[in-house]
């Protein structure tokens, strides 16, 4: 069990790590961040902020995959906000530079964050457990905090997205995020709802207090996990959908266009 845990966790925090990188490869790419939602990558990142939170003061032990999986996300992911208001081509007065501000504030708690994360290695190191009962120096959730973090962190980063699909179902157009991002959120939410199961069934099997403790939290994340799965599920179907649909559109005009330029060729020369 504990093995698999292991397992499922790296997969999940290498996933997690990856996350920003399709939508940063197309804007370096195409340097046209298109129609998107502002709001909604936003509030990804608060989200991301908020399983930090998770990772670091929750007191199950395997506690930590989260964090650094998403402190590194993080990292990625403020490069992408970046570059998103960088190449957007209707940004107004003063727009980068606020984005920019507020991408400076989010590291700066992240610091702040991984700054704690130290001190529970620490104590690993020198007791053993991230979270000791006895000696303990960082302050972690009780059960009904635990239960409350596990449902509200996950709903940022499950429903960050949902902007962007209503106003692309509205205006029927998807052009600007890439099918790969919500693809690859299916594969991370895949690991880590297995990680959270595992943790789970462990919890309940286990007679150590934190990880009882810490069950809670583990099952609002897998909730939220599921759910996350069905939303991402149907944005990567139309997103795929509508560019294929471009796609054929462009190589119709494209034959189209040779056709009548064919047809020219083909035309008798006027004779004077």
């Amino acid at each position: 069990m504990e093995i698999a845990i292991q397992i499922f966790g790296a997969l999940g925090a290498l996933t997690t790590i990856s996350l920003g990188f399709p939508q940063l490869i197309r804007l370096r790419k195409t340097k046209d961040s298109g129609k998107v939602n502002f709001a909604s990558f936003w509030i990804f990142f608060v989200g991301i902020i908020a399983w930090l939170i998770f990772g670091v003061f929750n007191s199950n032990e395997s506690g930590w995959y989260v964090f650094i999986a998403n402190f590194v996300c993080l990292t990625i992911y403020s490069f992408t906000m970046f570059y998103l208001y960088y190449y957007y081509k209707d940004r107004k007065k003063g727009q980068l530079r606020n984005a920019v501000i507020g991408i400076i504030i989010g590291d700066f708690i992240a610091l702040a964050l991984f700054g704690v994360f130290v001190v529970t290695v620490y104590q690993k190191i020198n007791f053993g457990l991230f979270y000791p009962i006895e000696n303990g120096l960082i302050p972690t959730f009780n059960k009904s905090a635990s239960l409350a973090v596990g449902l509200i962190t996950p709903t940022f980063t499950t429903l960050a997205f949902m902007p962007q699909l209503i106003i692309s179902f509205k205006t029927k157009n998807f052009k600007g995020l890439t099918p790969w991002m919500p693809m690859l959120f299916l594969i991370n939410n895949s690991w880590w709802i297995l990680f959270f199961v595992l943790n789970i069934v462990n919890a309940k099997n286990s007679i150590d207090p934190n990880a009882l403790a810490g069950m809670p939290s583990f099952i609002g994340g897998l909730v939220w996990q599921v759910i996350s799965t069905i939303v991402y599920s149907l944005q990567f179907g139309f997103i795929l959908a509508y560019e294929r649909k471009e796609k054929k559109l462009q190589n119709k005009n494209k034959n189209s266009d040779g056709s009548m330029n064919n047809t020219e060729a083909l035309a008798p020369t006027p004779t004077i």
